[in-house]
């Protein structure tokens, strides 16, 4: 898999993904430019994967732009192909709603810093969570703006997107 530009890790269940937030991807997009955002297909047939792939094409239409340029939604992958994916990609990106905890320690094992905003309930809370208890919070965030301002500097900044990397190893 190769990835021009900077590579966003969205490797969580697509039911995860919640339409109110879909905007993220386009204004992340519209600002980095040269970026992917790698999805996982849905495991039982192929209905939630096309209806995730249609709200995201209106998504980015809505911004002038094509979603077909930005998103990349892989098949189902054994542990070592998933794995490698992920050590692919620079940045992870939390679903906002209801917020990862397995993938987010999948994406902490490859370093990558991960961008999250806590939510209201505990299901939005596990990755700021881990975070906090890591010592890691520069990237935890409070409001949409901040999420993809936080994601925007993270493909921007390289020696930043580096450092917490390093931090992440030394966790």
């Amino acid at each position: 898999m190769a990835i021009d530009g900077a590579g966003f890790w969205c490797g969580q269940s697509l039911f995860k993904y919640l339409p109110q937030y879909d905007v993220i991807f386009p204004r992340i997009a519209r600002e980095v430019g040269d970026c992917r955002f790698i999805f996982i297909e849905f495991p039982s047939g192929e209905y939630v994967t096309e209806l995730f792939r249609k709200r995201l094409d209106r998504a980015f239409a809505e911004f002038g732009l094509r979603a077909s340029d930005f998103i990349v939604v892989l098949p189902r992958l054994s542990e070592d192909r998933f794995s490698a994916a992920i050590a692919r990609c620079d940045i992870g990106l939390d679903s906002i709603g209801w917020t990862g905890n397995n993938s987010t320690l999948e994406a902490l094992v490859h370093d990558l810093p991960i961008v999250t905003i806590p939510g209201t309930m505990m299901r939005g809370r596990h990755t700021m969570a881990i975070l906090q208890m890591m010592g890691i919070t520069d990237t935890i965030t409070e409001t949409l703006d901040d999420y993809v301002s936080t994601a925007v500097r993270l493909a921007h900044d390289a020696s930043w997107r580096m450092a917490l990397r390093k931090t992440n190893c030394r966790k």
